[in-house]
């Protein structure tokens, strides 16, 4: 189906966190899901060896920038969706990641910084799109939002910059901090309601599949 890798050139945007709810929640779904860890601290695949209790889906830590983008074709080819979840900070590899994708979601919180950086990996993203000649979409998520006018104000200077922006929203609830210790996404509460509705969204706009073709082609 695609590549979809998470940047971000700055630490502390919750990375992290939105590949373990996109790949948790779309492997609960039915879909064939691989996750490449970019990262050093390798945090996303220490939690899904020690602590991940949900259904399988495959997770491999790599941050060669020279092995990340066959790694990808080549999981592509077996996989309904790759996550790639990137370094806190531009690297070789986090490049190679944007540039193997087909879309990069850029996640920010409700500070002028992350704005700052957001606006920055959306702009090398599109450069390395061009580099490479090929069309990659980019797409930033407001996450880890308080209903503050801190986050009026984000939400706003998005607009104004024309970043393309996702209506889903992932706030900042006990539930989702959580998630890197007992080992499960959200299954009840707002929290589980925001999980889907950012599943739903991505649904929509093509960048996961609807289900398993693999599984509905059998079925036909």
């Amino acid at each position: 189906m695609g590549i979809l890798t998470i940047a971000s050139f700055k630490g502390g945007p919750g990375k992290t966190t939105l590949c373990q709810i996109i790949a948790a929640q779309c492997a609960s779904e039915g879909l064939s899901v691989a996750v490449i860890d970019a990262d050093p601290t390798k945090a996303m695949s220490d939690w899904h060896r020690d602590t991940y209790e949900g259904v399988p889906f495959s997770c491999v830590a790599e941050t060669s920038e020279r092995v990340i983008a066959d790694l990808a074709l080549g999981l592509d080819e077996k996989s309904d969706l790759v996550l790639i979840d990137t370094a806190g900070f531009g690297n070789l590899a986090g490049a190679v990641a944007m540039t193997v994708a087909d879309q990069i979601l850029v996640p920010l919180t409700a500070g002028a910084a992350d704005l700052n950086q957001a606006e920055e990996t959306i702009k090398q993203a599109k450069g390395l799109a061009s580099a490479a000649r090929r069309k990659i979409e980019v797409r930033a998520i407001m996450n880890r939002l308080s209903k503050t006018n801190l986050t009026k104000h984000a939400e706003r200077e998005l607009r104004e910059a024309g970043i393309p922006t996702l209506n889903a929203t992932i706030s900042h609830r006990t539930a989702f901090g959580e998630i890197s210790y007992t080992g499960a996404v959200p299954s009840k509460g707002p929290a589980a309601t925001e999980v889907i509705a950012l599943i739903e969204e991505l649904k929509g706009i093509g960048w996961i599949p609807n289900s398993d073709p693999r599984r509905s082609a059998m079925e036909v």
